[in-house]
């Protein structure tokens, strides 16, 4: 039944949607909780103006009359436990996912190599993934053997109990792994177009055959399909006569002795041209001026609910004495990369805190650096570090996945510092 599109009684009873939508996907989920809502309003359009709720109160009871009737009865004996329901899976799930996913690059980059190593070997599709017995010689210490038992210790070592327990309950191996996938899809992927040209340059000098270079630009992903029995033995190029041999070798002779002294030349100057990248902190501060309020509050949990909502970032954010907070700013950088601020005043200046993962730091690796060192730092949760310059320009900590750069232009790190409480 359709409702009226107008109504003689103010006020609307549209002014509650927003308050009913969130209780009727709690109820229900968020796929029932339409025609929830559907119900109740049909209810109310069909009752005597003098009947229709119009306290919250009202509402919240018609909501939970109807409710039951798109759920399982409770008394039915086979009904499955309220945190097991499709519903309140679909919740957990959703949140156990998005958890993992803001967390493994911190667990991740908490391993050692030998243990990197076997995390990506167990979430890649690789189709005959050699195991971890078969490598344990090529690495000391030995290798773990069990890469899913390894992930999920790495997570409960970030992680608050309850929140690993939800990961635990809720993710399975398998989903886990694919989680762990996608985020190494993000850090390492796509394959660098320069590495692919200079493969097919390797290949194009063992093989002058064409047909190799159309295969190549074809399928530069390469192809496990057809078959393969003989695949490789006929890529083999044939033994090139002698003149050939010599030819090839007098030109690459040529052309190497040419580049050396290209390079000898330019050398010098090539290598001045190029500076390094600036660090963390310092160009946080070079950028600080640039971000304005997009979004102005002075309360921290609306704040942090802002952070949630636009960037999926679960953020709790530091008191800062003597300092206001008003509001919360994006840095766009390189590669469309946004960079969410929290900006706060002071007595004497503006602090711009930088909310920071290691994806998102990884992502700006030509334009700022973070170095081992400082990284190593960071292991520690809700440690202040500085960026290793004596004068650096602010300060640093990791609270779970989020990776905080406070940075002021009046403010030295040791003001900083006895001002931040992460």
């Amino acid at each position: 039944m359709a409702l009226a599109s107008t109504s003689p009684d103010p006020p609307s009873p549209l002014k509650n949607l927003d308050a009913l939508y969130p209780l009727a996907c709690t109820l229900v989920g968020d796929e029932a909780a339409p025609s929830l809502l559907v119900r109740v309003y049909e209810r109310v359009a069909d009752a005597p103006p003098n009947e229709r709720p119009e306290a919250p109160e009202d509402w919240l009871a018609l909501l939970l009359r109807e409710a039951p009737e798109q759920r399982q009865a409770p008394s039915d004996p086979e009904a499955p436990d309220a945190s097991s329901t499709p519903d309140a899976g679909s919740l957990r799930r959703d949140t156990a996912e998005r958890l993992a996913r803001n967390t493994l690059p911190v667990a991740f980059a908490t391993c050692s190599t030998a243990e990197r190593f076997v995390l990506a070997l167990s979430a890649s599709r690789l189709s005959e993934a050699p195991q971890p017995a078969r490598l344990a010689g090529l690495f000391d210490p030995p290798l773990p053997s069990s890469p899913s038992a390894l992930l999920r210790e790495k997570l409960r070592a970030v992680l608050s109990a309850p929140e690993a327990d939800l990961i635990d309950e809720t993710l399975s191996d398998t989903e886990l792994h694919g989680v762990l996938r996608d985020v190494l899809r993000d850090r390492f992927a796509p394959v660098p177009s320069s590495l692919r040209a200079r493969l097919r340059a390797v290949r194009r000098s063992s093989s002058p055959a064409a047909g190799t270079d159309e295969e190549d630009e074809k399928d530069p992903e390469g192809s496990a399909s057809g078959d393969t029995s003989g695949g490789l033995l006929d890529r083999l190029p044939s033994r090139p006569k002698p003149r050939t041999l010599l030819f090839v070798l007098l030109l690459g002779g040529l052309v190497l002795g040419g580049g050396l002294g290209v390079s000898y030349l330019t050398g010098s100057s090539s290598s001045t041209s190029a500076p390094s990248p600036p660090t963390l902190t310092a160009f946080s501060a070079e950028q600080a001026g640039a971000v304005t309020t997009e979004r102005a509050t002075t309360q921290p949990a609306e704040a942090e609910a802002y952070l949630d909502s636009t960037w999926g970032r679960r953020v709790r954010l530091p008191s800062i004495e003597s300092a206001q907070l008003r509001g919360v700013g994006r840095l766009r950088a390189a590669g469309n990369t946004e960079i969410p601020v929290v900006l706060y005043t002071g007595e004497e200046a503006r602090i711009a805190a930088f909310v920071y993962s290691y994806a998102l730091i990884d992502r700006l690796d030509d334009t700022a650096t973070l170095n081992t060192q400082v990284r190593s730092q960071l292991a520690q949760r809700n440690r202040l570090v500085a960026d290793g310059q004596a004068a650096g320009p602010g300060l640093l900590w990791r609270n779970r996945a989020n990776i905080f750069v406070v940075v002021s232009p009046s403010l030295s790190p040791d003001a900083l510092r006895a001002r931040v409480q992460p």
